[in-house]
């Protein structure tokens, strides 16, 4: 998966193009600090759906695998 930094390198591209080329048009939820944690924030209600527990900001692979999570849930029944 594309970091963030080099895929930046040399281009212009908002954060929210890059996470539609990373994780693709499908990405519903964003991430934001909330209250001083990283948190997936859904992007249609504002809403703070995941909260990051580690230190920093969370890698790409944690990103990925919420974001994953949250649809599965979401498309159930």
């Amino acid at each position: 998966m594309k970091k963030f930094k080099e895929f930046i390198q040399g281009t212009t591209v908002s954060q929210e193009e890059w996470e539609e080329d990373v994780y693709g048009p499908e990405l519903i939820e964003t991430l934001k600090q909330v209250d001083g944690r990283w948190a997936l924030v859904s992007k249609k209600t504002g809403r703070p759906l995941r909260y990051y527990k580690g230190e920093g900001k969370p890698p790409d692979e944690w990103i990925a695998q919420q974001e994953k999570e949250i649809q599965y849930f979401k498309n159930m029944g």
